[in-house]
């Protein structure tokens, strides 16, 4: 049974019509209210933060600042639809991440549409995985990313298996927005129940993004890309999540060809709830934190 908390923000995300907001967003030209793009003061009292650039935009290392280093190294990838930044509840999460693990976090600032498209987003994450192999860190490094960032991370590990290159030790993929298409039926069976994502509003993101390619190119719906030989998948998702029909049929999918995935499907739970802070994204931390340490 869902707990309380998660039921009153699930009343309260529907009185606010927050699945509206993205296409309110796209009808004013202001996709990033509540863009909060570099690390706020209190995370970096709480963690070692470094900026530098790659392709003139900005990415963050967050490393312990108490608890003792380990070899793990997190490369996230940050969700908002593809046309939004960082917002706060992403540093609070990785800043957790990095306390509770002693892993080291790098997120990039990646290219986000209408500016830009998947072109200019996959030239830096590239970029940066080659350095963080190069590093030594080629047995450590996981690949992370919540919504638009879970396909991302999921299409990069794609790609890097079609350039030969060195997978990550685990992709980790949290509500991951899969396929741009938006074109599964069951998509729409859960529609009424999602609190936060409108399709229409994703549509047009996913476009945006998209730029003159196909929508179901691999690099911009990883569900039709190749499955075998990547590392370890974990799949984190809520049933109330219109994603989650996608995320279902990527489990089947991955069962069809003998893949195992680390699948947890939670219920009665809507996008993004890890972030917060009920007891069913406590439990989701704590999931987090053993693949992590694992």
């Amino acid at each position: 049974m869902a707990s309380a908390q998660s039921k009153l923000f699930n009343l309260l995300l529907s009185i606010i019509s927050k699945k509206r907001f993205l296409r309110k967003q796209f009808a004013s030209g202001k996709t990033g209210l509540f863009s909060c793009p570099k690390p706020p003061s209190k995370i970096k009292r709480s963690c070692h933060v470094h900026e530098f650039q790659i392709n003139n935009r900005n990415v963050f290392t967050l490393s312990p600042k108490s608890k003792k280093e380990n070899a793990k190294h997190i490369l996230y990838l940050h969700g908002g639809a593809y046309v939004q930044s960082f917002v706060i509840f992403h540093w609070e999460f990785l800043a957790e991440l990095v306390n509770k693990t002693g892993c080291t976090v790098t997120a990039p600032d990646y290219p986000l549409a209408p500016d830009h498209t998947y072109k200019e987003s996959f030239s830096l994450a590239s970029v940066l995985y080659h350095q963080l192999i190069a590093a030594g860190n080629d047995r450590h490094v996981i690949l992370m990313g919540d919504s638009s960032g879970g396909g991302f991370a999921l299409a990069l590990a794609q790609k890097l298996k079609h350039e030969q290159v060195v997978q990550p030790y685990q992709i980790i993929l949290l509500s991951p927005w899969l396929d741009i298409t938006l074109s599964n039926p069951g998509i729409y069976e859960v529609s009424g129940f999602e609190p936060l994502l409108g399709i229409e509003g994703l549509r047009q993101a996913g476009k945006k993004y998209a730029g003159d390619a196909s929508p179901d190119h691999y690099l911009l719906s990883p569900i039709y890309g190749p499955l075998e030989g990547l590392g370890k998948i974990s799949v984190f998702i809520g049933t109330k999540d219109i994603l989650v029909a996608d995320t279902r049929k990527l489990k089947a999918l991955a069962a069809s060809k003998e893949i195992e995935i680390n699948y947890q499907e939670y219920e009665n739970m809507f996008h993004g709830w890890m972030f917060l802070n009920f007891r069913e994204s406590k439990k989701a931390k704590e999931d987090i934190i053993s693949l992590i340490l694992h």
